[in-house]
């Protein structure tokens, strides 16, 4: 990873761990302008549970408290030169997916431990998933991790920009790997 690379990211945060989410991000983090992902779909009516977006980048509260181990440690950091609102669309597009049996579920996209789990696992995403970002980094026994690199971050698997509609087959193998039960966390 470049220094530059480590300067530039974005946060991805669950909003199930936090009461009232988008009042706690406002007032701990309102200077790194939270977003949900569901803004402008048609769930906006559960957007303050999230998950949300934080602008990331070195100086700002959230990168300080993610990468100091401080604070926000659930979350997922992306490395990323693209802005909130270039990727929230992108991370829209990849909030339902669907099975190798075509079924379609919702991804928990933000939940830290669950991708951590699915690391730890040496579960891969499909090329073209991870669009926009060039690495995806997690917390892991107090430290940070870089959890998965992409060498092709410009390719979209999803690029129909058809909001929340799934449009993303993942493998079994990761879709195992996500679901698997929180004991098998270790020091997330």
């Amino acid at each position: 990873m470049t220094a530059e690379t480590m300067e530039k990211g974005l946060l991805l945060l669950d909003g199930a761990q936090y009461d009232d989410a988008i009042d706690w991000l406002g007032e701990h983090y309102g200077p790194d302008t939270p977003q949900s992902l569901f803004k402008g779909t048609a769930y906006e009516p559960i957007a303050g549970a999230g998950p949300f977006l934080l602008n990331a980048s070195l100086g700002t509260v959230a990168y300080t408290a993610w990468w100091g181990g401080r604070d926000l440690q659930r979350g997922v950091w992306l490395a990323t030169s693209k802005s909130a609102q270039q990727l929230l669309p992108v991370l829209q597009r990849r909030l339902r997916i669907f099975d190798q049996q075509q079924r379609e579920f919702w991804l928990r996209l933000a939940d830290g431990p669950a991708l951590n789990r699915a690391w730890m696992a040496g579960a891969q995403w499909p090329a073209g998933f991870w669009c926009g970002v060039d690495s995806v980094w997690l917390r892991h026994s107090d430290s940070a991790v870089c959890a998965w690199k992409n060498e092709r971050a410009e390719y979209d698997l999803a690029p129909a920009n058809n909001g929340v509609t799934a449009q993303i087959t993942l493998p079994e193998a990761l879709l195992q790997a996500l679901s698997l039960p929180a004991c098998m966390e270790q020091d997330a």
